[in-house]
């Protein structure tokens, strides 16, 4: 009898033993001919056990453009390997009746069956698994590209503070290459004076119920670049626990350049308000409407003390003296004035006020800003009069 196929008594074997069997299990000789296929393979690769009872192996994995592995040589190898434990499974390409291919993990052990080697296969269709290692492996690339280009710096650090991720973006801001600092202490990363306060705040994060939390809200966070250099960072930390690991991811942006700006921009409108608030010349600053957004302390000393001047038209403010009280034909002039400044054209009026009883006459200058677009967005109102 040919080698190629079973006798009486080795197909009920089969049967007996393997064909309950759920996984998918091919007996093939030694020169990879098909011997025997179980209900399961047959339902895998879609034929009846006539079809396949003698042929080559490479019926149903057929050669594929860039596999190195011959099967029938790579069963000869690895059904005889000695130790148990090592992984004997090998990723193929098969191919169903019907043409459609699936990816396959295939085992083997040898053993004799009537006294003839055998080969037993078991094979899993393990497609899904494998496009989703696929598409966790695009994931992962796609995430390391997004790193790699991220502007912000990203720095992970795993649950003992250790660092574990140092992107091109923070080895230009801390100074350090990667290589320098992976698995060293986050502490190497901040300045001494702040040492103790970050890791408290780490620590206070990880027992918190928040995934993520802006650490530059609660107190100022600091970094030390290699040169010793202390600067201002806005941290957004993200605790993942993965694989039953705890890590820590943060984005960083050194904000140097950004308080600097802020605190000229402090200083410029302090030197504003100096020369406004002392101003010897009476300055309220309008809305486009002509209510009083702002008046300075020459202003407000032209007006009574107990009502407010701020938020009310300029024509409506309690002014000294009797000849520009709401309703009176000097304060129509005024409110005109406003009004017609605008709408773009600057106004010029005299006013007369009452101070301790005598006249004090005042020249009112009213100017237009002018926005973006040509939009009339505030106006000045300036009152110089004669002590």
């Amino acid at each position: 009898m040919s080698d190629h196929l079973p006798d009486v008594r080795e197909a009920a074997f089969h049967e007996s033993v393997l064909n309950g069997l759920p996984e998918a299990v091919l007996v093939t000789t030694a020169q990879g001919a098909i011997t025997f296929a179980n209900a399961a393979a047959l339902a895998l690769f879609g034929y009846d056990a006539e079809e396949l009872l003698g042929q080559p192996l490479t019926l149903l994995t057929p050669p594929t453009p860039g596999r190195r592995a011959n099967i029938v040589e790579w069963l000869a190898r690895w059904a005889v390997a000695p130790d148990v434990e090592q992984s004997r499974f090998l990723d193929v390409t098969a191919r169903r009746r019907e043409g459609g291919e699936l990816t396959v993990e295939v085992r083997v052990r040898e053993g004799l069956v009537g006294g003839r080697p055998r080969y037993f296969i078991s094979v899993r269709d393990n497609t899904a698994r494998r496009q989703e290692q696929l598409a966790l492996k695009d994931a992962n690339l796609r995430a390391a590209r997004i790193l790699m280009v991220a502007a912000d710096a990203i720095v992970s650090i795993d649950a003992d503070q250790k660092i574990i991720l140092f992107n091109p973006a923070a080895e230009q801001m801390f100074g350090y290459r990667a290589e320098e600092v992976l698995g060293q202490g986050l502490a190497m990363l901040i300045p001494e004076r702040a040492r103790q306060g970050h890791t408290g705040q780490v620590e206070a994060f990880r027992r918190s119920k928040s995934a993520s939390r802006m650490m530059s809200e609660r107190s100022e966070v600091l970094g030390c670049r290699r040169n010793g250099e202390v600067f201002p960072l806005e941290a957004t930390i993200t605790k993942v626990m993965a694989a039953g690991q705890l890590t820590f991811t943060a984005h960083l942006r050194d904000v140097t350049e950004r308080n600097r700006a802020r605190d000229r921009l402090l200083e410029s409108e302090r030197r504003i308000r100096a020369v406004f608030d002392h101003a010897s010349v009476a300055i309220a600053l309008l809305s486009a409407e002509g209510s009083v957004l702002e008046i300075n302390s020459a202003g407000t000393a032209l007006t009574a003390a107990d009502r407010p001047v701020v938020g009310a038209p300029l024509w409506e403010a309690p002014w000294l003296g009797a000849s520009l009280t709401a309703g009176s034909a000097e304060a129509g002039r005024l409110k005109s004035a406003v009004l017609a400044a605008a709408s773009g054209v600057p106004q010029n009026i005299s006013a007369s006020l009452i101070r301790d009883g005598k006249a004090l006459p005042i020249e009112v200058r009213i100017t237009p800003i002018v926005g973006q677009g040509g939009k009339v967005d505030y106006v000045l109102a300036e009152g110089r009069f004669d002590l």
